[in-house]
């Protein structure tokens, strides 16, 4: 009987499969796009797969199973369960409650208001860090923001940990003028928070940030081709992993980007924006959030992970990680959209309900674009699959314009 059983769910994962591809085949027809892969999961299940496209504009090879791709601030998640790890096994010597000042001790000048910011108050873009806008509105931060390029490099994961220190040094350092709340406001998104937050968590156990997520995340959760820094540095042809692309918004061109130190986001910034995963490796990170395993996490750290704990703009609630979106009578949702202006991802968790999305495609998609259309055609199709599994209607609301 089991046997039974188990076979007609293959055979009614495959229909669904069927139904998505062709789905999926139409809209990147209609809609221009370029290469995309999607995939929901019940537990640590798939229920439905598809994916279109190719790895690169001007190459056929089509977008692969087991391809990797850039998460960009869809991977924030990950980062925080990192620190969550290490603040459970630090026996109180670090909490979500430690300050930037706490950590550091005199290893560095903390000026205020950053001596108060907590582990958390940066998880939750709530410790007066700076964001790409407050970078433009001088020259002397315009020409740090430089020297943070030109410094990218994959090659030595302890330079980059240097990077990060330095980093964190002089934004905590920061003049904030006349105005603190136009140069260092608390409860703005930010994408150089999680980077502070990680240079404690370097400075606390004197480890990298790729062998702690190593250690504490991809290795307990079987997420072999998670990773940092761009997907690929093979700049060969065929492609072995999707390349990014700069795409137009009528889907007229898809300008590769040649894989490099400066093709993503700097090396010293993975904790906010660099993480890259498979689906598969992605969907196993994420299911744990599902099934709040206390072999991995305790409950108190799962509710902080996944709870709201600020209100941003006065427009959506946020977690370490996600926005959590609680009109939902029925459950919470949880998720983060990512993108670089040339990669696109998102991951979307209910608990609640046990199921899961993730999304990744090789090419910027925003309001505007033709493709982005498209997209929002497919992971409709997949949401209502979703609900379907769930047994109660789970509604996706479009987190990309928030940021």
């Amino acid at each position: 009987l089991r046997l039974s059983v188990l076979a007609l769910c293959i055979i009614a994962t495959f229909g669904q499969n069927d139904e998505l591809q062709a789905f999926m085949d139409q809209a990147q027809e209609d809609y221009k796009m370029l290469g995309m892969t999607i995939g929901a999961f019940k537990g640590n299940e798939w229920t439905m797969r598809g994916r279109i496209g190719v790895r690169h504009a001007d190459d056929p090879t089509p977008i692969g199973e087991d391809d990797k791709f850039y998460l960009s601030d869809a991977g924030r998640s990950i980062t925080a369960m990192l620190a969550a790890r290490i603040v459970e096994q630090s026996e109180g010597r670090i909490t979500w409650l430690s300050t930037i000042a706490d950590v550091f001790g005199e290893s560095i000048t903390v000026l205020s208001p950053f001596t108060e910011a907590t582990l958390l108050d940066l998880f939750l873009h709530s410790g007066h860090i700076l964001d790409f806008e407050q970078v433009m509105m001088t020259e002397e931060l315009m020409e740090w923001y430089d020297q943070v390029w030109a410094s990218s490099q994959w090659d030595m994961p302890e330079d980059n940990m240097q990077q990060r220190m330095e980093m964190t040094e002089f934004i905590v350092n920061m003049d904030c003028g006349d105005d603190p709340e136009e140069m260092c406001a608390e409860g703005r998104y930010s994408k150089f928070t999680y980077t502070v937050a990680v240079a404690m968590l370097e400075k606390f156990t004197g480890k990298s940030f790729d062998v702690l997520l190593n250690e504490q995340v991809f290795g307990p959760l079987n997420a072999p081709d998670c990773g940092l820094g761009p997907n690929t540095l093979d700049q060969s042809l065929p492609p072995q992993q999707p390349w990014s692309h700069f795409s137009g918004p009528w889907g007229v061109y898809d300008i590769p980007v040649l894989p490099g130190n400066q093709s993503n986001m700097p090396s010293s910034m993975t904790p906010d924006d660099g993480i890259h995963c498979s689906m598969e490796s992605w969907k196993n990170v994420l299911s744990a959030h599902l099934a709040k395993n206390e072999t991995f996490l305790t409950e108190k750290s799962w509710s902080i992970l996944q709870d709201p704990g600020v209100n941003l703009y006065d427009s959506f609630d946020y977690a370490p990680g996600f926005i959590v979106d609680t009109s939902n009578p029925f459950v919470n949702v949880l998720q983060h959209p990512g993108g670089d202006q040339k990669d696109y991802a998102q991951c979307i968790v209910v608990p609640g309900a046990n199921v899961g999305i993730v999304v990744a495609a090789n090419q910027n998609l925003q309001g505007g674009m033709r493709q982005q259309v498209g997209f929002d055609k497919i992971l409709e199709f997949v949401s209502d699959h979703l609900s379907e599994t769930a047994g109660i209607p789970i509604n996706i609301k479009n987190v990309q314009s928030i940021f």
